[in-house]
């Protein structure tokens, strides 16, 4: 791991002028910071260094969106940045997005020394990080450090995006011999291509061998975990990914894997466990709070069900994640709480006003109409208001008469008609 950068009374502006390169002016450039002077320091930065393609975000949310939308050749992010999105599942998102171009720099920035700590077993590694305050000098030379590392790897890079996997793994060696302090990533590298490559006993090997001479090596644990998978021993891949995570916590994707291996062996509750645990690691993911939703509803564990399509719907408003599939979800998971018992006010208030979002969402659509109709006439049933449930469906037949709800079958008409004692 990298020095720490030399801390200062405050982080300042920059003034000396570093030596910028006239190459950098095409690369695009991410700077994520919630603190305006950090945000205007770093930009400076960047631009002596010969950068004019900047783009600045405060917030984790909205810098989600721009590397959804943009391809960025360097991220600088705080890793604190107040909000529900921190640094870390922003570096997540991006090696995520960018798999198979490992390019990109990605330098974390933080007021935390403790994070030198966990950095070195963090799934998701950041090229490199800073502590906060720092000197223009301290920042040139690290991201200088990260320049040269990235361009011994570029053919690597290179040979992954052309999914060349054969001479990934031959030009991993060559690096591991002549620069051996790269040994560690040069071993991933290996074990990544040999899995490319579906030689899934070797890459067992591979894996095992990293972990007999480095046993606290978290990736070489999963690795060997994936490969068990593959073979089809899920037994022996549980083991390895309870290792990785007792190795690193912040294991995210061992989470995923223990519960692909647990839904597996059909043990919905275990897998349903190992969703609960990662969430409650890294808390602001869509699609495991999802999954968390989809086995706890096949458990019909209603509480859970509710709590995941809730953290959902947070997560997901006013932004392109927000389905109104995750609507109906949330309100079935309230109707089936309230058929079990919990007629709680603050329950029936969630599902008025999911309702009302629901129904903004799919204005227009007849198919979304008729079935928010449907989750309210359900709801009413379940807490025995059959008046109202009588006059939503009256005002449900009403839209569908004026094709603003779809219409339903005859013999789904009849089901309604006889719960609501009109047969």
């Amino acid at each position: 791991m990298a020095e720490l950068a030399t801390p200062l009374r405050k982080a300042q502006k920059p003034n000396v002028v570093l030596a910028p390169n006239a190459n950098n002016t095409n690369q695009r450039v991410l700077i994520i910071e919630d603190m305006g002077e950090m945000r205007s320091m770093l930009k400076a930065l960047m631009t002596s260094l010969g950068y004019s393609n900047i783009d600045v975000e405060p917030s984790g949310q909205a810098a989600i969106k721009r590397l959804l939308s943009n391809h960025y050749s360097i991220v600088l992010s705080d890793y604190n940045l107040g909000g529900v999105i921190n640094g870390q599942q922003i570096l997540e998102i991006t090696r995520k997005l960018y798999a198979l171009d490992h390019s990109t720099i990605f330098i974390m920035i933080t007021a935390d020394i403790a994070y030198e700590n966990v950095v070195s077993v963090l799934e998701y590694q950041p090229d490199s990080y800073l502590v906060k305050p720092f000197t223009p000098a301290a920042f040139q030379r690290r991201f200088e450090r990260v320049q040269k590392q990235k361009s011994v790897f570029d053919e690597i890079n290179q040979f992954r995006k052309k999914q060349d996997f054969v001479n990934m793994e031959v030009k991993a060696k060559e690096i591991m011999l002549q620069q051996p302090h790269f040994g560690s990533l040069c071993l991933k590298i290996i074990g990544e291509s040999l899995f490319a490559r579906k030689r899934y006993k070797e890459a067992k090997r591979h894996y095992m061998q990293v972990t007999r001479e480095h046993v606290n090596f978290a990736w070489a644990h999963h690795g060997v975990a994936l490969c068990e998978m593959k073979l089809g021993n899920t037994l022996a891949a549980i083991d390895n990914l309870n290792t990785t995570i007792k190795l690193s916590r912040h294991f995210l994707s061992a989470y995923d894997l223990l519960a692909d291996a647990q839904e597996k062996l059909g043990n919905y509750e275990a897998a349903q466990a190992a969703m609960l645990t990662v969430l409650q690691v890294s808390p602001y993911s869509i699609e495991r709070s999802e999954r968390l939703g989809k086995l706890s509803n096949r458990l019909q564990d209603w509480k859970n069900t509710e709590h995941a399509y809730a953290r959902i719907l947070r997560l997901a408003r006013d932004t392109s994640e927000e389905k109104v599939e995750h609507y109906y979800n949330y309100l079935h998971a309230i109707t089936n709480l309230i058929e079990n018992g919990d007629t709680s006010s603050k329950l029936v208030e969630k599902f008025r006003r999911a309702l009302t979002r629901l129904r903004s969402l799919g204005k227009g659509n007849p198919i979304v109409v008729s079935n928010s109709f449907r989750a309210e006439v359900q709801q009413y049933l379940s807490r025995d208001h059959q008046g109202e449930a009588i006059k939503s469906w009256q005002q449900w037949n009403q839209m569908i008469e004026k094709g603003i709800a779809a219409p339903i079958k005859d013999t789904q008409v009849k089901v309604i008609k006889h719960r609501l004692g009109l047969l």
